[in-house]
């Protein structure tokens, strides 16, 4: 081969090495780019997340274990500060625990206020397997929802009775080791969905001093159901729809299999199970302690709870009972011209009462 051709051969294989080169650099750098900009947005939303918590005087907590991650948040601010503790259950939707608006202000979940009692009480609340702490107030109230507008896919697997029990548990048994909490003291309030978990988490547990379950149906969702039906076939002429719809709801009760695993990969089929497989007054009788019922008469679901002082005869059952509030402790307001005005808000002093008997001794 004449030596010009090697030559030009050689160039043409070093040209080529050098593009390689070239494209090989320009790659990783864009790579480096993509790295530390993806650590970036993670650092802005942990700083993010760090400032309303912080804002709304929270600190947050990781229990970690090989399969999961439980977050929550405590009032607790000092360690040496002994005092009895809240662990509050909240409701169904997807929700972050804050949320905040465009001018940087910020409120949390919990449906009362909170800060005339952090002199008494530590306040405890879990994040939603899945859902950001935080949350924006425009968007997410109703729910949280990704950058694809689904609830995600890791809330959804684990939007059921026994995660949510397994979940506040261990929330339960970390509190219980913790010096800042007084052990004897340690209440769980639930409300609607949390009613179910505070009830299935209360059995033959000693660590709960006292159970405060608020607006649901003592029985399952299904009974809700069955309820509803019933007070609406009382003000209907013919009531033979709403009759098959009872007798349909009561035969789902009955074909509910005696083991749910087998759906466990079903999760909205799974999901809906477990909270109509388990009676919440039967968790009730296997605790020992008090148990307080809150619930508002123009909330049907929950009017069976009229039935637990039969049902729980031998408890030390308290019953509060408000006239004309709804699920939320909301009062229809109504001026003298008969116009709705617009709805009062009761929650507030339902946990004055509430908290007047958690400190009762009973």
């Amino acid at each position: 081969m004449p030596i010009e051709t090697i030559k030009k051969l050689n160039v043409e294989a070093l040209d080529y090495n050098k593009i390689i080169s070239k494209i090989d650099m320009l790659f990783k750098t864009k790579l480096f780019l993509l790295i530390f900009l993806f650590i970036n947005l993670n650092l802005f939303s942990q700083n993010k997340e760090d400032k309303y918590i912080d804002q709304n005087g929270f600190r947050k907590i990781n229990i970690v274990s090989k399969k999961d991650t439980i977050s929550f948040l405590t009032t607790n601010a000092d360690k040496k500060i002994i005092k009895p503790t809240i662990l509050f259950l909240q409701g169904s939707l997807a929700k972050p625990l804050i949320f905040h608006d465009s001018t940087g202000a910020s409120v949390t979940a919990f449906p009362f206020e909170i800060d005339e009692y952090l002199k008494k009480f530590n306040f405890i609340i879990i994040a939603r397997h899945g859902i950001p702490i935080v949350g924006s107030y425009e968007t997410d109230t109703e729910g949280y929802l990704d950058i694809n507008g689904k609830v995600p896919i890791e809330f959804v697997k684990n939007d059921n009775l026994k995660y949510r029990t397994a979940q506040a548990k261990a929330v339960l048994n970390y509190l219980y080791k913790q010096k800042w909490v007084q052990k004897d003291s340690i209440f769980v309030i639930g409300h609607s969905e949390g009613y179910r978990v505070a009830a299935k988490l209360s059995e033959n547990n000693r660590k709960i001093a006292k159970l405060v379950c608020m607006s649901a149906n003592p029985f399952n969702r299904i009974a809700e159901y069955v309820l509803k039906s019933r007070i609406e076939s009382l003000s209907t002429p013919s009531d033979s729809l709403l009759q098959k719809e009872i007798e349909q709801d009561i035969e789902s009760f009955k074909n509910i299999p005696k083991n749910i695993e087998l759906y466990k990969n079903d999760f909205e089929t799974y999901n809906r199970m477990s909270y109509n497989n388990v009676l919440s007054f039967e968790s009730m009788l296997k605790f020992k302690n008090p148990i307080l019922i809150t619930y508002g008469t123009e909330d049907i679901g929950s009017l069976n709870n009229d039935l637990l002082p039969f049902l729980l005869r031998e408890k030390k059952l308290t019953m509060f009972v408000y006239p004309d509030l709804d699920h939320n402790y909301n009062k229809k307001e109504i001026d003298k011209n008969g116009k709705e005005l617009e709805s009062s808000y009761h929650w507030d002093s339902v946990f004055k009462d509430v908290q007047n008997w958690l400190l009762k001794k009973v």
